[in-house]
Parts: structure tokens; sequence; C-alpha cells
């Protein structure tokens, strides 16, 4: 269950049970912005799919709101920006959102590296309705820390990514039964510079200067420290 906030004309809580989640890869409107990514991934030794877009289900409880996540020590690992969808019924509501992923383990398997870490996503949302009509506009950005400096990693307009139609109706046509319930992580944008940064801090944003306001999350991922190797 993830306990959200609705911003919008007013705000209000929604409750959200999480039945499906799905982690879609390789979401670019362009074979550039595709190929960028497909780049930067076979730099660290990761094979991508054959299938463009591609599609990973996610267990679904692995998906957390929490400023902190746990992760392996001496693991790299990274976050990345997406935008999220959550569908509940006649209702989408959309966020922003990290795919944390083991790259190590993504060297051998995709699909098994998504399980191995939580997705994070932002507690609040706003409703796809309205900002349907400008989507195209809103950024994405994320922010980590090298060398104890704060860097810009990733930014972009989600007219770079394929919209919220097109990407649901890709799902559908993968998941058995209804949607009711299923949380859509969008893929990611290329990162800048053109290489992966494990930071154990990430932060994301999702921007609408329409009507100039934004959702924003930072979390830490934190090396158990309690087990000697």
């Amino acid at each position: 269950m993830l306990e959200l906030i609705i911003e919008g004309d007013s705000t209000r809580k929604l409750t959200f049970k999480v039945l499906k989640m799905i982690n879609a890869g390789f979401t670019g409107r362009g074979p550039g912005e595709v190929q960028k990514h497909i780049d930067e991934l076979r730099k660290h030794g990761v094979t991508t799919s054959q299938e463009i877009p591609a599609f990973y289900p996610m267990l679904p409880d692995r998906i957390t709101t929490s400023e902190r996540i746990k992760v392996l020590p001496d693991s790299k690992n990274s976050g990345e920006v997406e935008y999220v969808l959550l569908l509940d019924g006649d209702n989408i509501y959309v966020t922003v959102g990290s795919d944390h992923t083991d790259r190590e383990l993504e060297k051998h398997s995709i699909l098994m590296s998504k399980q191995i870490y939580f997705n994070v996503i932002a507690p609040k949302v706003w409703r796809y309705e309205d900002v349907k009509g400008h989507w195209d506009d809103l950024i994405l950005r994320a922010w980590v820390e090298e060398n104890g400096q704060r860097q810009l990693y990733q930014e972009g307009k989600l007219e770079q990514l394929i919209r919220p139609e097109e990407l649901i109706g890709k799902v559908q046509s993968r998941v058995t039964g209804d949607l009711r319930g299923t949380v859509i992580y969008s893929g990611t944008l290329p990162a800048i510079g053109g290489g992966l940064c494990f930071s154990s801090r990430f932060e994301m944003e999702l921007i609408d200067e329409h009507v100039g306001r934004a959702i924003r999350h930072a979390y830490s991922a934190e090396p158990i420290a309690w087990f000697k190797c």
C-alpha cells in the first residue's frame, strides 16, 4: 500500500494498493534517444534486450516512498529518473520515481537486477488530466553526488519519451486482466555525459513550468553495515 498525496486545486490523500508493477525500458520517442541509453549500458557490459521498448515485470512489493533504501556493500548500484504512472480504474496519476538497479547483476539479467532493490517513488502525485494538455513540456531532472559535489545527472522534457497512452497500451498487451492497481515506470533519459554514476544519494524531480510547480524526492542508498565480509 502506498500512502500518497494528490496535488491539484486542493490536496487529498490517496491510498493506492499496488497489484502489478512494470518497469519499461528503451522508451525514447526517437531511435537516437534509445541508442544513447543502449550505448551507456553497453559501456558497463550490459547486453540489452532485443525488444524495444522492453518491459520487465516487478514483484509488486518492491516499491517505496522512503528517503532511504538498503543496498549490498561494495556493489555498483544506481538510480535513474523516470515518470511513473499509477492506474486506479478511470483515474491515472503521474509522479516521479527511480528504478534503482544493481549494475553488476544487470550484466547477467536485466530482469533479475530490477528485483534486488526497491523502486523509489515520490509521495506526491498529480492527476494526469491536469497535465495532459502540456505533457511534452514537463521536465524530468536528476541530481547525484560525486566527489562530495551535487551534480546534474539527467535532464530532459517528456517529449523525449513515449506518451502515457502509448505506454499504457503496450503494457496492456503484455498483461493478463485489467490494469487497476498497476504502477508503470516509464524508462529513463540518457545520463548527461553518457556514463553511469554510482552515487549514494539520488535526487529527482518532475517540473511543470506551465503552472509553476514540481514534485521532488530524494533518497540515499545505504550499504548494510551489520555483516562482515
